[in-house]
């Protein structure tokens, strides 16, 4: 699917695209702020102009999928019956100029062609209890974290949101450095803990079985601290040395993998301070960014008007489109939980009028249940509530 790549684009470029962006955001803002449990209790659907209507009126899933996201079933050729309006179509190419490339530029990592469970650039103390996926990111994060703290001279790595450490593990234990790992869930570092002795007992199993492997030094386990880091603070035990290394002569480097929300702001945060030398952070999850002090992160960004972005859409951002574009092609009969979904609110709303869009919990297979079992008392049940268009017509209003 074609789209912009940010790689190749000026300082300059960038800020035209932002500017870009706000603009359809506060063009069609009352598309994006619909949700789909709301398709009958705010008549979504009337709220569309008429010439939308008469154009969508009567499509299937797999047509909409088609017609509408651009992404057409193996061998199918999209066909319009009618001319849509030119309001319709400019929104479905504004959306295709502005989006961000879905073509992956990268390939398999050759660790992995042998054995796609394993990598080959990791022995296999370091692969147990690790997925595959996680295996390529430690390797690679940890390894640039070494890069970098040669270059930057640190005496110190701060793992910030450690989890169950399988990155500090490999970077303390195989690549030895002195590293702190710091997690806000006991239990978590609980976890950590015991992994880490059963890694070093199982590296000392293999250094007497190999011999000839020399390994230089003392192995050090991670040093683990149970400590939450509040976003708009600087965290004081982040800062603090170990004790072997002086306060004075402490170089730190931070890092973080998949530092979610608002873990990576406080990383940048840190990283002003004189004794922090180097930060090397993957982030995750950017729409749990909080706003006001998390998103946007740029202030000039701040500055453009309509830049506003509730969770929701933000969250919604964060969906891959092919997935939903699939669900449209095969028009099983999961879809049918989205109507039931939108069909209880309205039961919700006349009982409670004061209670909106409430998350309820979700049981299998809920879309082959009559609409009358979800809502009997002792059964709630959990739908979807924002990640699809608000434009599905006469299947649903018949």
């Amino acid at each position: 699917m074609p789209g912009v790549s940010a790689r190749g684009l000026s300082h300059e470029a960038r800020r035209q695209l932002a500017v870009n962006l706000t603009r359809v955001v506060t063009l069609y803002r009352s598309i994006l702020d619909a949700y789909i449990i709301e398709f009958f209790t705010d008549n979504l659907w009337g709220t569309l102009p008429c010439s939308w209507q008469e154009a969508l009126d009567g499509l299937n899933p797999p047509q909409l999928a088609t017609l509408l996201l651009g992404m057409p079933g193996e061998g199918e050729v999209a066909r319009y019956r009618s001319v849509w309006p030119l309001t319709l179509l400019a929104l479905k190419s504004t959306a295709y100029a502005l989006a961000f490339t879905r073509t992956p530029g990268f390939q398999t990592p050759s660790e992995f062609l042998e054995n796609p469970s394993q990598s080959s650039r990791l022995t296999a103390p370091f692969r147990k209890h690790v997925r595959p996926k996680k295996q390529h990111e430690i390797r690679r994060l940890g390894e640039l974290v070494k890069k970098l703290s040669d270059l930057t001279g640190c005496t110190q790595v701060v793992d910030v949101g450690s989890g169950q450490g399988h990155l500090s593990r490999f970077m303390s234990l195989g690549l030895g450095l002195m590293v702190k790992s710091i997690e806000g869930d006991q239990r978590l570092v609980e976890r950590a803990q015991r992994l880490d002795q059963e890694l070093l007992q199982a590296l000392q199993k293999e250094e007497k079985r190999n011999p000839q492997v020399v390994h230089t030094g003392p192995r050090h386990c991670p040093h683990h601290v149970v400590r939450w880091v509040d976003p708009t603070a600087l965290c004081e035990e982040l800062l603090l040395p170990l004790e072997n290394s002086p306060q004075s002569e402490a170089r730190l480097l931070l890092t973080g993998l998949h530092a979610c929300g608002d873990l990576s702001v406080a990383l940048l945060r840190h990283f002003c301070r004189p004794e922090v030398a180097a930060l090397a952070s993957v982030g995750c999850c950017y729409m749990k960014l909080s706003d006001p002090g998390g998103y946007p992160l740029s202030q000039w960004v701040a500055g453009l008007p309509g830049r506003e972005l509730p969770y929701r859409l933000r969250e919604g951002a964060c969906h891959a489109l092919e997935e939903y574009a699939e669900r449209l092609q095969k028009a099983g009969p999961g879809l049918r939980t989205h109507c039931y979904r939108a069909a209880l609110e309205t039961v919700i709303r006349r009982a409670r009028p004061e209670l909106r869009r409430p998350g309820v919990q979700g049981i299998p297979r809920v879309h082959e249940l009559k609409i009358e079992e979800p809502t009997r008392p002792r059964r709630t049940v959990w739908w979807p509530s924002s990640a699809w268009p608000c434009c599905w017509p006469r299947w649903w209003r018949h």
